[in-house]
Order: structure tokens, then sequence, then C-alpha cells
């Protein structure tokens, strides 16, 4: 308890230091019902309402697509996992759509979207973009690895979706030179780290920030849509954009 409210107190601090309306990502696993959770990473359905009811009544739009520097909230899911399926009464109801990241490797397995839950989806007017293949750290592969996991990925869902696929979120948040440059010969115009910050606050030309919500109390949501965790960009930049040695 009282390491969570030291927690709390640094992000109220931070966002009154910040204080942005920028418009930005923020971004989750999955939403689950009291007695059906997929994942450990996902957050329940009650709690996610009221990130919703937070962010619009501090004068932010929900958006499928962030076009507007200020007051607009875009909101992602990470890997596919079936809770969102099981919510989307809500989401439609609530006129959400987010953009979901599929890693082709789990889909249609235990706990994950099935190719046909995706079309659905897709139909109903949910977003859908690339997540590699395997789900695995991007970093880590052969050059020759490296062109199967983004190409292969973008095939399959251009196929399954009957759309160019022009985005890829990278798996674990894990990215380097060498990934930027082999995600834009695959025809990868936009890129998604886990790096907080705003929408058009770019290091690279084409990598977007996204902030990581999924735990939080409604109250931090708040703090962290006005820029709570723009000052801990460095400490991210440090763990997730990794240096490759050459041999």
């Amino acid at each position: 308890m009282f390491i969570k409210t030291i927690k709390t107190l640094i992000l109220y601090c931070t966002h009154l230091w910040v204080k942005s309306r920028d418009s930005k990502i923020i971004f989750y696993h999955d939403v689950h019902l009291t007695d059906n959770k997929y994942t450990d990473m996902s957050t329940s359905i009650t709690v996610f309402k009221s990130h919703i009811d937070e962010i619009r009544q501090n004068g932010f739009e929900i958006v499928h697509k962030i076009e507007n520097k200020k007051n607009q909230i875009q909101i992602c899911f990470d890997d596919g996992f079936k809770g969102i399926y099981d919510n989307k009464d809500y989401f439609i109801k609530e006129a959400i759509f987010p953009k979901i990241f599929l890693a082709i490797y789990l889909i249609g397995q235990e706990g994950y979207l099935s190719e046909a839950e995706i079309v659905e989806l897709q139909s109903l007017g949910f977003h859908f973009e690339s997540h590699a293949y395997s789900h695995l750290n991007l970093v880590s592969f052969t050059d020759e690895q490296l062109e199967y996991e983004l190409g292969e990925s973008k095939l399959f869902l251009e196929k399954l979706l009957k759309k160019t696929i022009t985005e890829i979120c990278f798996p674990i948040g894990y990215f380097s030179e060498r990934v930027y440059n082999f995600s834009l010969k695959a025809g990868y115009s936009k890129m998604h780290s886990s790096i907080p910050g705003n929408y058009f606050q770019e290091d690279w030309n084409g990598v977007v920030n996204r902030n990581l919500v999924q735990f939080f109390s409604p109250k931090e949501v708040k703090f962290i849509i006005f820029g709570a965790l723009i000052p801990f960009r460095n400490h991210y930049k440090k763990r997730q954009f990794l240096k490759e040695t050459t041999a």
C-alpha cells in the first residue's frame, strides 16, 4: 500500500509539472469479466470503463485515429486476447474501436482471438495491424529471420483482412536501428513502441509513443493522459531501444 501511494504521488507531481493536453496513445493487453480472465496482463472491464469515464470527463476524445495535436486519445491492445471479443458489445455501444496488434503465431491458440473472430470484429469497426509473427524479441533475429517475421506477418494479415497492413507494434517493446530499417523495408510506415509520450513526439521518423495504462487506477490514468509518464521517457528508451553490436 505504501509503495502504491508513493507511485500515485509521483504521477500526481509529474502530471502537474508537464500538464500536457497533447494527443496520446494508451494501450492495454486485454479486458475481462469477473470470471473469465485470459492473461494476468488483463484489465477488468469495470476498471476499463472507469478509465474511459476519466478520459471523457477530462475533455479528451477517444478516436480510432489521432488527427489533432490536442485532446485526442487512441486506444490499442497488444497480442489479440479473446477478452476483447467477449466484451465487444461494450466497445460498440460506447463507439470505441481500438487498434489491436496481432502476432500470427498466437491466433487461434487458447485465450486468443480466432481468425473468424478477428474478421467479425473488423466488420464491426475494430482495427487490426501487425505484432510480427512469433511475438519474440525482434532484435534477437538474424537478418533472414527478421525479414520473415516482418514480411510473413504482413502477408498473412493482408490475406485474412483483405486490406493493406502498414503498421507494426514491436513485440515486448524492443527494437533497434536494424529492426527499424527492416520494418521500413517490409512496408511498415508506422511503428508502435512502448515508450511513453505524446503521439506527435517522434524520436525516429514513423515511430510513435504509447503509454501503458493497464495496471493503473482511474485517477492515475488521468495523470497519465496529462503527461505524467513523459519525464520517464529516457528510462524507457534505454531499456527498449537496444544497440546491437556487430561481429
